[in-house]
């Protein structure tokens, strides 16, 4: 048993103790509640393989594999006020082309088709992104007869001649990536394949349409989404690559290269493995896009890139070519 002294000299040293190690304490906690947590992608986005697997995404909650070239991509919500792109991955020796529409199975979904560019359907890889015109994104779905389907509000279509257009958003978008893919703007099939590519206008707020046929052909009454994703959007990295390999324009930490004839890399800051990109053949400024090309993924060589194979269409010899490029990396 201790004596008095002794007892209150034990609690002196308790509660001395005590104060040293919450005063040691306090800076850290300090330090912990002034770091802000990163940012959790709100983007949905898929990477789908040749067997209908998922292997990343953000808001998915299933793929079905519903028939040869036939999947479909079901969200956490309901996406059939918004515009599909997407872009196969490299799975042949030809590239294989790719084809949206609204949900077969649900409002919360995104059927997809992949085709071989005789138009038979051939099971291949993708990646789908959802552009909802969440911040630093706009959309435009144009249907059939030149109509303005839906878009971001404010949004307005002219048609300038057949296998024309200039889509202009309410805000310029001089700065940003321009994704399109050949897309039935409901629920419906698009039966025979088709391209479309995009460009620059001379006015900021425009983004310039062409839409052609497997010959290269301007044609109209072919269907596309449209996703305009720009520097200010979240979790996403933004290229527009020129023919040499070098980059025109894009998000902060993001370059580009050319190792080889119509093979191109980007590169960017950060991680993108568990991401989506999507690609579309378009002109860095206000030239036409006169060559018509397939765009598709590769793997990268390193964990922050990616690569693309960029090749002429099979009817021209399916020859990789040098030729610009829009791309996004959505996580």
């Amino acid at each position: 048993m201790f004596t008095g002294t002794m007892a209150r000299h034990l609690r002196r040293i308790a509660l001395t103790t005590a104060a040293v190690a919450a005063t040691l304490a306090a800076p850290a906690l300090v330090g912990l509640a002034s770091a802000a947590p990163a940012a959790a992608s709100s983007n949905l986005y898929a990477s789908v393989s040749l067997s209908g697997t998922l292997v990343a995404g953000h808001g998915v909650t299933g793929v079905a594999h519903i028939g040869t070239g036939q999947y479909e991509v079901t969200f956490s919500s309901n996406v059939s006020n918004c515009a599909y792109v997407a872009t196969t991955i490299n799975a042949y020796s030809q590239a294989l082309q790719i084809f949206t529409a609204g949900g077969h199975l649900s409002a919360d979904g995104v059927y997809v088709e992949t085709k071989n560019q005789g138009g038979g359907l051939t099971n291949g890889p993708f990646n789908l992104v959802v552009d909802c015109g969440q911040p630093g994104w706009d959309y435009a779905v144009v249907g059939y007869t030149a109509n303005l389907v839906r878009a971001t509000t404010g949004t307005t279509l002219i048609n300038l001649s057949p296998g024309r257009y200039d889509v202009r958003f309410p805000a310029s978008v001089k700065k940003c990536a321009y994704l399109a893919t050949v897309g039935d703007p409901g629920n419906a099939l698009v039966f025979n394949p088709n391209n479309v590519y995009t460009g620059s206008s001379s006015n900021p707020d425009t983004v310039y349409i062409e839409t052609k046929n497997q010959g290269g052909g301007l044609s109209s009454g072919i269907p596309f989404h449209l996703a305009v994703i720009c520097r200010a959007a979240a979790n996403v990295k933004t290229a527009v690559v020129r023919a040499s390999g070098t980059i025109a324009r894009g998000s902060a930490g993001t370059s580009s290269s050319r190792p080889a004839t119509g093979q191109y890399v980007v590169t960017t800051n950060k991680t993108v493995t568990s991401c989506a990109t999507v690609a579309t053949r378009g002109s860095v400024n206000t030239a036409v896009p006169f060559d018509p090309a397939t765009v598709e993924v590769v793997p990268g060589p390193a964990g922050n890139t990616i690569g693309f194979q960029v090749r002429s269409l099979l009817f021209f010899g399916g020859n990789l070519e040098n030729e610009s490029f829009h791309t996004a990396i959505v996580c």
